[in-house]
Formats: C-alpha cells, structure tokens, sequence
C-alpha cells in the first residue's frame, strides 16, 4: 500500500491509513457524480458509492439508507431545512457512523462519527460533505495518468 506524508518540523510522518479506488465522471443511479467512494453507513452491511462533496456542508442520508438504519440512529441533535439545486429539504441532524472502505491490502478502513443530515425527503446519492465529516479527517485525491487509476487516500486528522 503507499502512504502519503506530511512534513512537521521533527521530518516527515505518515498520515494516509487508507486507500481505495474512486470512481471519477459516473452515475450513482441516475445522478451525475464527479467523485465516488465507497462507504458503508452505521452497521448496515451493504456498502454504498457516495458523493464526495468538499463543497456541501453536511454529509447527506436519503430514505433509501434511512429505512435499513432507522432503528440504529439515536435522537436527532436537532431539525434544519438546506437548500439543494433540487430545492429546499427538511431534515434531522443525526450522529451517524461512517466507514470508509478500502480494497484487500490497502490499508485500514476508516470509521467516523459523522453529524449527517438525514432526511426521507432526499432521493439523491449519499453525500459525504465537509462539516462533520471530511473535516474531522485527512484525505487525498490522486486523479491518476489514465483512467481506471484514480486513488481516494485517507486518514484521521491529528
């Protein structure tokens, strides 16, 4: 598995724990997805492709997730609306765990505690988005020299 590093003034240490491929330029049912990884959500043991999204603020759990971890999710930490390209959606702020997952030989995967907003009114892909989620962490994308080898790099933030 390579590693990727970063400097501190004692040299250079490892911070990747993980890696895995990503899906670039593709479709996760019928919604146009620039970046996939592959996650699975609470206990659940189907794994998903979701949007990786360092542009949205919350990660984002529709009714197709929500009906297999219904009676994992403790009480909501509180309701909001967000606005959408789709439109305005209301929902519930839930800690959610959260897996990255990673091919044999790969690394470690990668669970965190997420605050995701969870909403039955969101019919699009799982979003993984910046608050709550992709900031509590380090990641890389390496788009790769030809396609088929883009790598998704990831580890805890420390």
């Amino acid at each position: 598995m390579g590693h990727l590093f970063r400097q501190t003034d004692k040299g250079s240490t490892v911070w990747s724990t993980g890696n895995a491929p990503f899906r670039a330029i593709t479709k996760i049912g019928s919604w146009p997805v620039t970046v996939a990884v592959r996650c699975r959500i609470e206990h659940f043991e189907l794994d998903y492709f979701a949007l990786l999204d360092t542009g949205a603020e919350w990660s984002v759990i529709g009714e197709d997730v929500l009906t297999h971890i219904k009676d994992q999710l403790g009480p909501p930490i509180r309701s909001l609306t967000i606005s959408t390209r789709l439109g305005t959606i209301f929902g519930e702020l839930h800690r959610v765990s959260i897996t990255l997952l990673t091919d044999p030989g790969q690394g470690n995967e990668l669970t965190l505690e997420s605050t995701t907003f969870v909403s039955e009114e969101w019919d699009g892909p799982v979003v993984l988005g910046y608050r709550g989620f992709l900031e509590r962490m380090r990641f890389a994308i390496d788009p790769g020299v030809i396609p088929g080898e883009q790598i998704f790099y990831f580890g805890l933030a420390e």
